[in-house]
C-alpha cells in the first residue's frame, strides 16, 4: 500500500511539472520475444539485479504495473507515420483506476531515434457548446490555448490538426521500475506488452530504458552525459544477460502499424462489410443459377 502511495505521488508530481511542456526524452528501446517477457520481468525484480543497482549507483527503486490505452492519430497521407512522429491521446490506469489523460506529441530529434522531443497537452475538462471543433476526433480533447502550438508543431511535418484522424488504437500493460538517486528521479525501466485493440489483435513486447525527461532536459551538458552513461551501461548489461534482446528504436505507432499493414487478416477485417456483401451477392447468384 505504501509503495502504491509513493508511486502515485511520484506520478502526480512528474505530471504537474511536465504538463503542456516540451521536453527531451532519451531512451533505449529493446525488442523482446513475447515468450520471454515474464522471465525478464522476474529478473528485473530479482535481488541480484536490484542489489547491483542500489549498491553500485546508490539508487532506490519502486516497481509498478500500469495499463495504457493509446489512440494514435495521422492524416490521410500518413505524414506522421512516414516521419516517425507520434501523436496520441493516452488514458493511464493503475489497478483499473484512471490516473491521467493527456495528448502527447513525440517528434524525432536525432537520426538514431534515441533522443526525441515530447510535448504534452492537458485534456479539456469540460465541453464548450460554442466550440466548433467539439466533435473533432482529436481537437475535442485539446484546450483552445494549446491548439495553435499543436498546429505549429504539426506544420513542421507537413500536416495540421484538422486533418488528424484515429489510425491505430492499442493497449499496453506496462511493468515499470522507477529509479531514483539522492537528487531526484533518474530513470525508468519499462517492460511494455502492446496489443492492437482491433482484430486480429497483433501484439509485441519491448523494453524502454528511459532517462527522466524533466531532469534530462534541465541538466547541463555534463549532467546529460552522466545520465547517458548510466543508461548506456544499463543497456549493455541487459543485452549481455539476455542475448535475445536487440535494440530497435522504432516508435510504437510505426511498429504496430507495420504489423497491421502487413497482415491480410487486418485487411480482411477492414473490408469485412464489402467481403460480406460480396459473399451474399455471390450466394444469391449461385442460387439463382442453380434454380434455373
Amino acid at each position: 500500500m505504501i509503495r502504491i502511495l509513493v508511486l502515485l505521488i511520484l506520478i502526480s508530481v512528474t505530471d504537474l511539472c511536465a504538463q503542456s511542456a516540451e521536453r527531451v526524452e532519451s531512451e533505449y528501446k529493446l525488442g523482446i520475444p513475447n515468450d520471454e517477457a515474464e522471465s525478464l520481468w522476474k529478473y528485473l525484480q530479482s535481488k541480484p539485479f536490484l542489489s547491483k543497482l542500489r549498491t553500485e549507483y546508490d539508487l532506490k527503486t519502486v516497481a509498478s504495473i500500469e495499463d495504457f490505452v493509446d489512440v494514435y492519430y495521422d492524416d490521410a497521407n500518413q505524414n506522421l507515420y512516414k516521419q516517425k512522429v507520434g501523436l496520441r491521446y493516452r488514458s493511464r490506469f493503475i489497478k483499473d483506476t484512471l490516473i491521467k489523460q493527456l495528448v502527447q506529441l513525440k517528434t524525432p530529434l536525432l537520426a538514431d531515434g534515441v533522443a526525441r522531443t515530447e510535448t504534452k497537452y492537458e485534456i479539456k475538462k469540460s465541453k464548450d457548446k460554442n466550440d466548433i471543433y467539439a466533435r473533432h476526433k482529436l481537437l475535442k480533447y485539446i484546450k483552445k490555448k494549446d491548439r495553435r502550438n499543436l498546429n505549429y508543431q504539426l506544420a513542421k511535418f507537413g500536416s495540421e490538426s484538422l486533418k488528424m484522424q484515429p489510425e491505430v488504437k492499442l493497449r499496453q500493460t506496462r511493468s515499470r521500475i522507477y529509479i531514483t538517486d539522492s537528487i531526484a528521479s533518474l530513470a525508468t525501466i519499462t517492460l511494455d506488452e502492446v496489443t492492437n485493440l482491433k482484430f486480429p489483435f497483433q501484439r509485441y513486447t519491448e523494453m524502454e530504458l528511459e532517462l527522466n525527461e524533466i531532469r534530462y532536459t534541465e541538466s547541463d551538458t555534463s549532467g546529460k552525459k552522466k545520465m547517458e552513461r548510466f543508461n548506456e551501461k544499463l543497456r549493455n548489461g541487459l543485452l549481455e544477460s539476455f542475448p535475445s534482446l536487440y535494440q530497435d528504436q522504432t516508435p510504437k505507432y510505426n511498429k504496430m502499424k507495420q504489423m497491421i499493414d502487413g497482415s491480410w487478416l487486418s485487411k480482411a477485417y477492414e473490408y469485412r462489410m464489402w467481403i460480406a456483401l460480396s459473399l451474399i451477392l455471390g450466394l444469391a447468384l449461385y442460387l439463382l443459377l442453380f434454380r434455373k
